[in-house]
């Protein structure tokens, strides 16, 4: 296997009609989710028209925070075999935000890991596997949240979290869990001396598991317990703010359970989630006993607060760099690196 993450390039008109496909898809599950709501789209435009703007523009601030808490943690993992600066770690995270709504599931992060490891010399099947590490830690991190969500709920609300709620986390994570028995296997060499074919294996294997152990444990309980539930933590406080937009006054547990319904939804391969979004969270909010129309509304004016912002600020800073998330100067200054202390396979970092 070769070192880029690449795959065979697609014509033009299959990508556009994969993208028109997928939209459509997204705007069918809302208007489905719309009629069984019992929507009526008059009421659904004037609770739109009625909604404060102040509390959505805050909204739009909290969210360039809550991808700079999660610039660090990705800075966090990724340092080992990509050595920015925290301060440099800000630019590449908003533009692979910006093509993870462009591009359906999660896309902008393999062309994050595409470009790196083009401009930097730092090879890419080692940074796909720092990239699956942060993934696994950001979802650990959401695990984590979840147990400090519990815990405010139940001293200041006295509020205990929904049945579906406890469901789905509980898939999370058993999915968690499993990911992180693959981790340990990548640190276990007696696993691997199993099979002759894995030890060491082929070169394009070894800078995987180059990647996964770039951490060890102590430096991935940071990255889990106190970096990963930061953004979490931040979003849970932005939907309670975004929330008054509407005259909403949301807990930390219906916040929290409105963000990990519209997570769900993004799992329906649709470009920005269109649709999914405000199909998930809507029916979280409707299930806790907030009036239809203003669920719908305030879930679709969150998710354009997400977007829009995201989308115009990661393509200006391409515009602005030439197409460069990594300057020429860094880049040069990351081969230098390697040439004098290269990350080699199964060298574990911090």
């Amino acid at each position: 296997m070769a070192d880029p993450v690449t795959r065979r390039e697609r014509p033009r008109w299959m990508i556009a009609l994969r993208t028109l496909a997928g939209a459509l898809l997204g705007v069918g599950l809302a208007v489905l989710a719309a009629r069984i709501m019992g929507l009526h789209l008059g009421d659904l435009l004037e609770a739109l028209r009625s909604a404060r703007p102040w509390p959505l523009l805050a909204a739009v601030g909290g969210t360039f925070v809550m991808v700079f808490l999660q610039s660090v943690r990705w800075w966090w993992v990724v340092r080992p075999v990509l050595p920015l600066r925290l301060r440099e770690a800000y630019a590449p995270m908003l533009v692979g935000s910006a093509f993870n709504v462009l591009i359906p599931a999660r896309g902008g992060e393999l062309i994050l890991v595409q470009y790196l490891g083009k401009r930097t010399g730092v090879s890419r099947v080692t940074l796909l596997g720092t990239e699956l590490v942060d993934y696994w830690s950001d979802k650990a991190g959401w695990l984590v949240t979840f147990v400090v969500v519990c815990l405010l709920a139940l001293l200041g609300w006295r509020e205990s979290p929904p049945v579906w709620l406890l469901h789905a986390i509980g898939v999370l994570a058993l999915l968690v869990a499993g990911s992180a028995a693959l981790v340990g296997i990548a640190h276990l060499p007696i696993l691997r001396r199993l099979s002759p074919r894995l030890d060491p294996g082929p070169p394009w294997l070894q800078k995987l598991r180059s990647g996964f152990k770039a951490h060890g444990w102590k430096s991935l309980l940071v990255a889990v317990g106190l970096l990963a539930p930061l953004p979490w933590l931040w979003e849970v406080a932005v939907v309670m703010v975004a929330g008054h937009a509407v005259d909403l006054s949301l807990t930390p547990m219906l916040a929290f359970a409105v963000i990990t319904a519209a997570n769900l939804g993004t799992v329906v391969p649709v470009p920005g989630a269109a649709g999914s979004f405000e199909a998930a969270g809507a029916f979280a909010l409707a299930a806790a006993g907030v009036p239809h129309t203003r669920a719908f509304a305030f879930v679709l004016l969150y998710h354009l607060s997400l977007l829009l912002p995201m989308v115009v600020v990661g393509v200006g800073l391409l515009v602005l760099e030439g197409k460069s998330l990594v300057p020429r100067r860094l880049a040069s200054r990351f081969r230098k690196q390697r040439r004098r202390r290269a990350l080699e396979p199964g060298r574990s970092g911090p």
